[in-house]
Formats: C-alpha cells, structure tokens, sequence
C-alpha cells in the first residue's frame, strides 16, 4: 500500500506538461489519461512547477448551472436553509415579481394570488393556506389576507380542534389522533 510520502505518479513531468501544455488538455482530463484523479494531476503539477491556467470566467446563473432544478427550492419554513424540508415553501424564481426577494425569488403561494388577484401583495398582507398545507397552492387553496385576519384563522382552527377534543372525537396518546371508527357531524361539535 503506498502513501503520500512513497507514491510516485504513473507520469514523467515531460508527459504531464506535454498533455496539459502542448495539448491543452484540462487537469481532469489528464488525469483520465494517467488513470488519476484531478488533484493528483495538480499536486504533481504543482511539485514539478507547471504553471496552472487561469479558469476561464463562464456565465453559470439558472439554467447554465449544473445545478439548476428550474428555478424552483423548497425552503425550510424557520431557517430559511434551502434544502429539502415537508415544513417548508416553495419559492421560484421570478427576479421581475414586486414580492421577490433580493435573490430574485419569490413564495410560490404568493406568486399564484398576485397572480390572480392582478396586483401584488400590499404591505401587512400575506396569504394563508385553508387545508394548512404550505405545499398546496392551487388557488381554491390560497386566501389574501392581513397579518390579523390570518391569525384568527389559525385561532378559529385550533378552537375547532379543541372542540372536537372535548366531544370525544380526538384523542391524545403521545399525539392528537381522530379516534377510530368516529366521523365528525358539525351537531357532535357543540
């Protein structure tokens, strides 16, 4: 087994220079001629002194990205981490809509009302989800409202919840379950 202090590459520094040089082959390309990975191409080349070329400046923004899933990233709800979470919104990417963000991203949800509504969201407005699903937004879903009609929504949700619970149709067992074999009636409620 060799090591970094007895390993010797399976190239002179003649053929290196000749196929980065003279042949203007990349450093990974090289290092699939000589059956190496790119760093060892570069630590060699940095060892013998052949000078590395500057990387050529490419124009990388939304669809020329490697990684570009069309514009669309689901956001954490709470840490705004753009990485996968069922917690969190969709947002897409329209850099000309008034309720982007400064990356030119905008809340799916709120794209689709303004889109309906024909004008984008005023200040103190925002949009609540009627089946509390943030993921849903069809528009039948979606309702434009200000920040305190939104949180009566939510209280007038909760209060449901704690009516159900009180008439024995929600139980508790490490969570909150609807129990079995119970369909709701809105008489059972009250």
């Amino acid at each position: 087994m060799s090591n970094k202090y007895t390993y010797s590459v399976p190239f002179t520094e003649e053929e290196l220079y000749d196929c980065y040089v003279n042949q203007e082959m990349s450093q990974s390309e090289c290092g699939v001629r000589f059956g190496v990975s790119q760093k060892v191409i570069w630590l060699a080349m940095k060892k013998m002194g052949i000078p590395s070329r500057v990387a050529a400046k490419r124009d990388q923004r939304g669809p020329k990205n490697s990684s570009w899933k069309g514009g669309r990233v689901l956001v954490a709800a709470s840490t705004g981490d753009t990485r996968f979470s069922d917690a969190g919104y969709w947002y897409i990417r329209k850099p000309d809509h008034p309720n982007a963000t400064k990356s030119g991203y905008v809340a799916e949800h709120v794209f689709v009302v303004t889109e309906q509504a024909g004008r984008a969201l005023e200040k103190g407005e925002c949009v609540h989800h009627k089946d509390m699903n943030k993921q849903n937004n069809v528009p039948d879903n979606l309702v434009i409202c200000d920040r305190r009609q939104h949180r009566e929504y939510h209280l007038q949700l909760e209060l449901i919840a704690i009516q159900l619970y009180r008439a024995g149709l929600v139980e508790f067992d490490s969570k909150y379950i609807l129990r079995e074999g119970v369909i709701p009636n809105a008489s059972d409620i009250r």
